[in-house]
């Protein structure tokens, strides 16, 4: 039976249906419901951070032979902020954990460990010392010419793994005695040669090596010898003529002015997008003659711009 409700409102249609076991009310609405769509725009506006994470945090390199290389690691450097870096650069604290004349010492600790890392960056192949020192030799070496500079007054060699090389240093002052090697007329002259001890590989020469300027605390000489293994780095040697620092990426101003070598280089060969990261590769060189055991650690700073 089909029934219309008078009563009912003029916009719904009651269908009553009677059947077996019970009523069924079947119900429609002239209305029609729309199901509609709706946005929301979402902002989000990143502000200016300046980071890096480098990792690994701690590098040990144990028990290695004098006269080897303990090995390569890599070591990443991200740029974790949300600026692009420009510029990267590095340095190692070898002059402030080296303070003193360590040869002679029986402890390994007073060597730095910084002075035997060396490291390269991903557009080259050629290794460079993070900051690499020696000293002036307070003996007199044999079988040495050292005509090439003007008032010698400091000698050594530079010794990596395999090899050492002969070097002198000039305060040009007209007086043969220590100090002044800041000065304009102070010069560096290093052998071509690994030393055998002869005087063809104990004559050294200034050939390829500027002074780019000093301060009060340092000479700065850049070296372009075509063929030298240190063809392309810095020299630095200090006013009171008793040490060199050898390093590429150490750019710090104030105490040790790094900048003033012509040599002195970037690490990063472009810019450095958000996220991206310039992955270094790290070795330790150990000469022979360092005392066994545990050198004094350093701290290895990156910084960006």
């Amino acid at each position: 039976m089909i029934s219309d409700k008078g009563n009912a409102p003029k916009n719904w249609l009651f269908l009553v249906a009677v059947g077996i076991g019970g009523l069924i009310i079947l119900g429609t609405s002239g209305v029609t419901f729309a199901y509609g769509d709706d946005n929301v725009t979402v902002e989000v506006s990143i502000g200016q951070l300046s980071e890096i994470t480098v990792s690994p945090s701690i590098i040990n390199w144990s028990d290695i032979l004098p006269g080897t290389a303990a090995g390569t690691v890599t070591v990443d450097v991200q740029n974790t902020g949300s600026s692009n870096i420009s510029n990267m650069y590095a340095y190692v604290t070898t002059i402030t954990n080296e303070t003193d004349r360590p040869y002679g010492s029986s402890y390994a600790g007073d060597y730095s460990a910084g002075a035997v890392v060396t490291f390269r960056n991903e557009t080259t192949s050629t290794y460079y010392w993070a900051g690499r020192v020696e000293w002036n030799w307070t003996e007199s070496i044999a079988n040495t010419d050292r005509s090439a500079v003007d008032d010698p007054v400091g000698e050594g060699f530079l010794r990596n793994a395999s090899a050492a090389f002969y070097w002198t240093i000039g305060n040009g002052s007209g007086s043969p005695t220590l100090g002044q090697c800041n000065d304009s007329l102070a010069q560096f002259a290093i052998e071509d040669d690994a030393d055998n001890g002869t005087i063809e590989s104990r004559t050294p020469s200034i050939s390829g090596v500027t002074r780019n300027g000093g301060d009060t605390n340092f000479s700065y000489f850049s070296i372009t010898r075509a063929g030298h293994f240190l063809d392309g780095t810095c020299v630095a040697v200090g006013w009171e003529c008793d040490k060199v620092y050898f390093y590429n990426f150490d750019r710090r101003s104030g105490a040790f002015n790094g900048s003033i070598c012509s040599n002195v280089n970037w690490i990063t060969a472009g810019p450095m997008a958000p996220n991206d990261i310039e992955k270094l590769t790290a070795d330790a060189w150990i000469p022979k003659g360092v005392p066994e055991g545990t050198m004094k650690p350093a701290t290895w700073t990156f910084v960006v711009t």
